[in-house]
């Protein structure tokens, strides 16, 4: 490897990872970065290391591979234009992955100096933190679930990628059932999907249930915490139409309370259409006092269901709370 010229602000503004950054808030992070070539195959970090440094690849795919306490190993590639190893800085914690350059991979190096300049930048510790806790939820190994039919199902934290896989996928979601979710007829546009599934699962957390630990997503369950009450979360749940009547909205109420109990929520909010019965009947073993919203919507809060009102096994509640915790409490 070897070092080449220098850095510029305008260099760094034209990189995704600082879409919409001034490029007058660059130039001190620009004066402390080192350009660095990689050969294809070069290692450039490894996991269980001590973190010293952060890249942001300009140019070249990097594979990022993570071997889990399970065994278990995540491999994914990331694309150009994007900050590399900055969550063991974040987390003051070893590397958590092994990053490989796939191609010939042209970078910008930070050290101790340029970190401190890159978190001096306007909201982009918001911006490290949440894409951080995406990273980190890629190397969860999914829960296994068996349903009311027997099928052989996977429980997870969303990831960035679900939302082409629900844009695109094979599993269909009805115009009903999409009504019954978003109280519209219209179609989730590209931008709500990306809202849906591209979270900072603290103050917007998302379980998704899928065909398997590789299939495709057949529904998901959410909830986001009110601005002015903290405590206050309303929930929202979407299953495909093929997998409804499979105890799968049950299953996720039971996560969505254990995550929420993990992350500080005391109440959960619904709002749903008045005909949404199935909907109505996963809270109504809870007791709630419905209220009329607006014609054909209504509205109810109910405190998060305790463990032992949620039927599920205490073995899978446990792993539910393991794999919250992991995502929820990583920068804590």
């Amino acid at each position: 490897m070897a070092e080449l010229s220098t850095v510029s602000a305008d260099d760094l503004a034209a990189l995704p990872a600082f879409d919409g950054v001034p490029a007058a808030h660059l130039v001190d992070l620009a004066a402390s970065l080192q350009p660095m070539r990689f050969p294809p195959g070069e290692v450039l970090m490894h996991q269980g290391e001590s973190a010293q440094s952060f890249m942001i690849a300009v140019s070249g795919e990097v594979e990022v591979r993570h071997i889990g306490s399970d065994g278990m190993t995540t491999v994914a590639s990331l694309p150009p234009g994007l900050i590399v190893g900055e969550i063991a800085l974040l987390r003051n914690a070893r590397r958590s992955a092994t990053v490989s350059a796939i191609d010939e991979v042209y970078s910008y190096i930070g050290y101790e100096e340029a970190f401190q300049r890159l978190l001096e930048i306007p909201g982009i510790v918001e911006m490290l933190v949440c894409t951080a806790r995406q990273r980190l939820a890629a190397f969860i190994t999914p829960i296994p679930i068996q349903v009311r039919d027997g099928s052989e199902l996977a429980l997870r934290p969303v990831l960035p990628g679900d939302t082409e896989r629900v844009a695109h996928g094979r599993v269909r979601f009805s115009p009903e059932t999409l009504y019954r979710r978003f109280l519209s007829a219209r179609t989730p546009t590209e931008a709500l999907l990306r809202y849906l599934f591209e979270v900072d699962y603290v103050d917007h957390f998302v379980w998704i249930v899928t065909g398997g630990a590789e299939g495709p997503v057949v529904a998901d369950g959410r909830f986001v915490r009110d601005p002015d009450d903290p405590t206050l979360a309303e929930i929202a749940f979407t299953v495909a139409d093929a997998y409804q009547g499979r105890g799968i909205g049950m299953l996720l109420v039971a996560a969505l309370a254990v995550a929420a109990r993990v992350d500080g929520i005391k109440r959960f909010q619904a709002r749903m259409l008045t005909d949404n019965l199935p909907s109505r009947a996963l809270l109504d073993r809870f007791e709630p006092v419905w209220e009329r919203d607006e014609p054909g919507v209504v509205t109810t809060v109910i405190d998060v269901p305790k463990p032992r009102a949620l039927a599920v096994k205490p073995n899978v509640l446990k792993q539910i709370g393991d794999v919250a915790r992991q995502v929820i409490e990583a920068f804590d």
